[in-house]
């Protein structure tokens, strides 16, 4: 089973229709949808292989929906209660460039996390957004440590160079490293300002520190480069998106689909290149889905 713990929030996404006028109205289509990273993953990693969600919401309307949209994809939901759920405002430009207004909320209240809930879990998804706050981020953490101990396997998307600021660059480099992950997903920001990888995508001066694990340098448009044991193993192109309208959750669907591509080879390692490449293609092609859809939606 896939696990996946960490932010769910109440995403509102505003379409503008025209250029932003300041202190008056905007023409704009405005949707509510279920957000955060985490729960973007489980969304769509949901019906393509059994997956466990793991987060913390209010005990209020947004919990209640949040609750039932992601139990609707088939996932076994499991959600602590307590303070009032998150929720973004996620204002989308006529380029499909996104503007985020966060309020975090319940999402980092999560606190430890009942043994139970970790059982039977061959990948437990942990995303960056998830060690803004505590006690969700030391919840988290603890998690992944215990996940780890049973034999099970860690993959960790570093989210936003907002979150490396927020650490430190070099005291979240050290988490992750502490954190053992089998797989890292970065985008070419946070893979540079990591030194996992340079704008091409050529190994870093720091990718040395997570030698023993996959990096998946994400580059938007561009091909996605795989590195592991200190190299470049693979070039993935990445097809183009005939209609590109909102990025919300494209790197949530591109983890999702990566990783179910992976799980569903028996829950096994991948054990060779083509398999990363595979499964790499996977992601692609369902990131794709949503570029066309507000907020993290296949449609």
């Amino acid at each position: 089973m896939l696990g996946v713990i960490g932010d769910v929030v109440q995403d509102v996404v505003v379409w503008l229709e025209e250029e932003l006028r300041h202190a008056t109205d905007t023409k704009s289509q405005i949707t509510m949808r279920r957000g955060g990273s985490a729960a973007n993953v489980a969304a769509f990693a949901g019906p393509r292989h059994p997956t466990r969600f793991i987060g913390c919401v209010g005990d209020d309307l947004g919990g209640y929906v949040v609750a039932q949209e992601l139990a609707g994809h088939g996932i076994d939901v499991r959600l602590q209660e307590r303070g009032d759920t998150g929720m973004i405002v996620v204002m989308i430009d006529q380029e499909g460039e996104r503007t985020m207004f966060p309020s975090r909320g319940a999402s980092g209240m999560l606190e430890e996390v009942d043994g139970a809930w970790l059982e039977d879990l061959d990948v437990l998804h942990v995303t960056g957004y998830s060690l803004a706050d505590e006690p969700t981020a030391s919840s988290v953490i603890e998690a992944t440590r215990r996940v780890k101990a049973a034999g099970g396997r860690l993959s960790f998307d570093v989210s936003s160079t907002g979150m490396i600021d927020l650490y430190g660059r070099d005291e979240f480099l050290a988490l992750m490293v502490e954190l053992n992950p089998d797989v890292v997903s970065a985008n070419r920001d946070e893979s540079l300002v990591l030194g996992l990888a340079d704008a091409d995508g050529n190994p870093g001066p720091d990718l040395e520190q997570l030698k023993s694990c996959v990096v998946l340098a994400r580059a938007g448009a561009s091909a996605t480069h795989v590195l592991r044991d200190g190299q470049v193993v693979a070039e993935v192109p990445v097809p183009p998106a005939e209609h590109i309208r909102d990025l919300t959750g494209a790197g949530d669907a591109f983890n999702a689909g990566f990783l179910t591509a992976l799980l569903n080879r028996d829950g096994e390692q991948a054990s060779t290149d083509a398999e990363l490449v595979r499964a790499c293609e996977a992601g692609h092609a369902l990131a794709r889905r949503v570029l066309a859809q507000p907020g993290a939606s296949e449609g």
